[in-house]
């Protein structure tokens, strides 16, 4: 069963930004987070500020889809999607 995808503004910004097939790539990586979110090993990111604790990390080629995982409610929430080069730089 596949968990609900909430983006959030900025990233919602960002995929509209990029190229259209790689946002269609990252288009297709967020649903299959989706469906697997249940069963696979999050990677978390650590060292990261109080208010953005729990937050993980997916990769689709040189990009970075930023996200939370909250299975009791059964959703990923996306916070960034980046180039690697830029992602972690405001943290």
């Amino acid at each position: 069963m596949a968990y609900r995808v909430e983006i959030g503004s900025k990233a919602d910004a960002q995929l509209a930004a990029l190229d259209s097939a790689i946002g269609a790539g990252v288009e297709r990586k967020i649903m299959w987070l989706a469906d697997n979110a249940p069963v696979m090993v999050h990677r978390r990111l650590v060292g990261m500020p109080e208010d953005l604790a729990g937050l993980c990390k997916l990769r689709i080629g040189d990009w970075r889809i930023l996200y939370w995982v909250h299975h009791p409610q059964e959703v990923v929430r996306v916070y960034r999607i980046q180039h690697r080069s830029e992602v972690y730089r405001d943290f």
